[in-house]
């Protein structure tokens, strides 16, 4: 009988040699049956095609990686019109409420550990190529090694941050006889082991490449450094809500400011060198706007200045350099979608530009945020975010907006209300880090460290960019405690990274660093088991959405820091006695058969 675990998925038993040079078509490519495994590792392209699979693989989980990262948020709630996906509907009405199952499909991981394999392949054949290909030299390789290091760990963090503890392996899985069962790895050590595994690597990938999208695509050392930094990031917040040290706290924060910093000078360094060489790029006019940040430009919103009064629709440079156009100066890694034969359909499924999107953004939170509609009109990323479209007949059965970023719009604002044209995207890439995402990581570990007007500083040049007087700031002059900072730096994301796939995770993070609870932790007894934090982030954040009406239910079922967490898929549970026990917030399955055949 085989295996359903992760593992099965995994197996690739053959392997063929793939020649590419550019990252073109690069989501196109996949390896495909030719050879025997032992005789296939010749020469750099047949790394090459393994290597580029794995970006297509990450292509495929998208959805998935989507639905874990934020569609439980504050940022949005479900669109009342909808269409004949009933089921999607359905489920996600499930997963908003905090009624998630291991019976859905979605928290099916293993595509993930697919990619990951795709991985160990590149890093485990790595040095045999480099011994029989004379033309793959040195460098080539520990740039090659730098890239698929960080594309797993990548994939790892996005499973431990979606599921807590997790299988943690770096095998190279060929067959089903290659398989065998492995036991969950708590959280805090996957993520000790990817921070190390990246370590190793900063500074040795890629700075660019010859062609744009390549160097946008691909993942280099700018993409390195950010990741590190959310790691970091991420650690903090852990060790913060358990009970570290202040010490080991502020280290991770620091380290987050010392590798952000790094990423922001490494994408300046890409642009320069792009503006010098031989690719034609047009450049937009930029500014710092006060954020205090080295190499942190931004892309200005020349010519907005009380546009909103405006009765013609007006466009948005820096939304259509970014989101548009693609591949932008503050672009640090991003898929692209746009140079394959594929649509990147979740950007259109999810949040959408008609009646038959699953979700509408909260406009709801989004004010609750500003304290303020005069700002919040004036807040050009809001008409992205929150804003009706001028062709919909049924324009005011929605109590809530669009989410327009991903598409070609124009804005104006007339008789109170904010209107849109657009024409749909289908091919947009997706972007997984860019420069604001960064600088705001930093903002949060300054926070942490006790730099409350360096925090405020980065955050107020966000804002002012995004503001139609590019003037006006968000902080006040009293937001100047740790708290009060890391509120306005998780209001400031909320405004920044609707429909980027990002908010749910920004909750478990400011959750998991209050920590703090009543009853020991299930599984970890030394430690509380988070409830305070979770129940703050619903007071603060969740609660103020379209899910308001639902404060008590949603502390009742979220409960700790585990209901934080997606439950195991009930098939992995089946067919590896190892990884039980289920998530405890979500342990519903009565008579489950465990198989134990090994």
């Amino acid at each position: 009988m085989k295996r359903y675990t992760f593992i099965y998925k995994l197996a690739l038993v053959c392997l063929t040699a793939i020649s590419a040079t550019s990252c073109d078509d690069f989501l196109t490519l996949y390896p495909q049956d030719r050879v025997v495994e032992e005789n296939f590792w010749e020469d750099r392209n047949d790394l090459d095609g393994v290597r580029y699979g794995a970006y297509r693989q990450l292509a495929t989980t998208l959805q998935k990686l989507v639905v874990w990262g934020d569609i439980r948020s504050d940022a949005y709630s479900q669109n009342p019109i909808y269409d004949s996906s009933q089921g999607s509907y359905d489920l996600y009405k499930k997963i908003v409420s905090a009624q998630l199952d291991s019976t859905m499909s979605v928290y099916d991981w293993g595509e993930v550990y697919t990619t990951i394999n795709y991985c160990n392949k590149v890093l485990s054949h790595g040095e045999l190529v480099l011994e029989r290909d004379a033309q793959f030299t040195r460098t080539e390789w520990e740039q090659m090694k730098a890239e698929m290091t960080a594309m797993r760990a990548l994939n790892y963090f996005y499973l431990l941050r979606a599921f807590k503890n997790i299988p943690y392996s770096n095998e190279v899985i060929n067959s089903d006889a290659d398989t065998h069962p492995f036991t969950a790895t708590k959280q805090m050590d996957v993520l000790d082991i990817i921070i190390k595994d990246v370590r190793s690597v900063a500074g040795k990938g890629r700075n660019r490449y010859t062609q744009i999208n390549d160097t946008r695509g691909l993942i280099t050392n700018t993409a390195i450094y950010a990741l590190l930094a959310e790691m970091y990031l991420w650690r903090s917040a852990l060790r913060e809500g358990r009970g570290f040290s202040e010490d080991s706290v502020r280290m991770d924060a620091d380290s987050v400011v010392f590798f952000g910093q790094r990423s922001l000078d490494a994408l300046a360094l890409q642009n320069q060198q792009i503006t010098e060489g031989s690719i034609d790029r047009s450049r937009n006019l930029t500014d710092d706007f006060g954020s205090g940040l080295t190499n942190a430009p931004l892309i200005k919103n020349d010519g907005m200045e009380n546009s909103y009064n405006a009765q013609q629709p007006v466009s948005i440079p820096s939304y259509s350099a970014i989101f548009s156009s693609g591949n932008s100066d503050e672009s640090i890694f991003e898929l692209q979608f746009a140079r394959d034969e594929r649509s990147n359909g979740i950007v259109n499924s999810l949040w959408g530009h008609d009646n038959s999107t699953h979700f509408a953004s909260s406009e709801a939170a989004m004010k609750a945020a500003f304290n303020n509609e005069t700002n919040f009109n004036k807040d050009t990323r809001m008409w992205y975010s929150c804003m009706k479209k001028t062709s919909d007949s049924k324009n005011e059965d929605l109590p809530e907006g669009y989410v327009l970023k991903w598409g070609k719009c124009n804005f104006g604002f007339a008789s109170g209300k904010f209107q849109a044209s657009f024409s749909i995207e289908q091919y947009n890439n997706w972007i997984f880090y860019r420069q604001t995402d960064v600088m705001l990581m930093m903002a949060e570990a300054e926070a942490v460290r006790g730099n409350f007007v360096a925090c405020r500083n980065i955050v107020d040049a966000i804002h002012k960019r995004a503001s139609l007087d590019q003037k006006t700031g968000f902080s006040a002059n009293s937001d100047n405690t740790k708290e009060k900072c890391i509120d306005l730096v998780m209001k400031e994301r909320l405004f920044e990274f609707v429909g980027e796939g990002k908010r749910w995770f920004d909750l478990v993070r400011y959750a998991e660093r209050i920590g703090g609870g009543h009853n020991a932790d299930p599984f970890e007894p030394e430690l509380k088991d988070g409830a305070d934090g979770v129940a703050k982030m619903i007071d603060n954040f969740l609660g103020k959405g379209a899910y308001s009406r639902m404060i008590p239910v949603l502390k009742n079922r979220i409960k700790n820091r585990y209901g934080l967490y997606c439950p195991v898929y009930e098939m992995e549970l089946r067919a590896n006695k190892y990884l039980f026990p289920q998530n405890p917030v979500w342990n519903r399955e009565k008579g489950l058969v465990i198989n134990t055949e090994e």
